[in-house]
């Protein structure tokens, strides 16, 4: 099982720095992490390509960036119905204060960011166990990697789609 935790505050309270300080420390354990934003600013501008393909009906956009990062668009799907299928130990959520999901950790100034913190750290490293280094895909275990994560996380959805065969034909 996953393990999710929730931070919530106001803007500039120190959210990020909180998610940024625990992932420093429990990647030391190997844990597999990940993070859930919830932003007021849009990143599939109107008049950019991503957003051309949304209003001409895409139903999936996969944006490239060079060789570094790659963002997937899904306009019809919710960010809590995808957490379900990242192949991940522990998932951080950062924002959506109004979403009931997980165990919500409140962090009202920067003052606060050492504290809560260390809380969030000692109750991950106490509550979680790594659950996902190594997954059962029909029988067969599968060790856990960077290199294969995207392609568990698509078997994920396919599955949850009741994608049966892909075929190039």
């Amino acid at each position: 099982m996953v393990c999710i935790f929730h931070i919530v505050g106001k803007k500039d309270a120190g959210k990020t720095s909180v998610i940024e300080n625990i992932l420093r420390e429990i990647k030391k354990d190997n844990f597999k992490v990940a993070v859930v934003k919830h932003s007021h600013h849009k990143l599939d501008l109107a008049g950019k390509d991503t957003h051309r393909y949304r209003n001409s009906g895409s139903d999936l956009i996969l944006f490239q960036e060079g060789e570094e990062e790659s963002v997937l668009f899904m306009p019809t799907v919710s960010s809590f119905t995808l957490i379900t299928l990242l192949p991940v130990d522990i998932i951080l959520i950062e924002g959506f204060s109004n979403v009931d999901i997980g165990k919500k950790y409140v962090i009202n100034s920067v003052n606060e960011i050492e504290a809560v913190s260390k809380q969030l750290i000692n109750d991950i490293k106490r509550e979680c166990q790594k659950t996902m280094g190594a997954l059962r895909l029909d029988d067969v275990k599968v060790e856990v990697t960077s290199d294969n994560a995207l392609l568990l996380t698509l078997y994920n959805l396919m599955k949850v789609l009741g994608v049966k065969n892909v075929s190039s034909d």
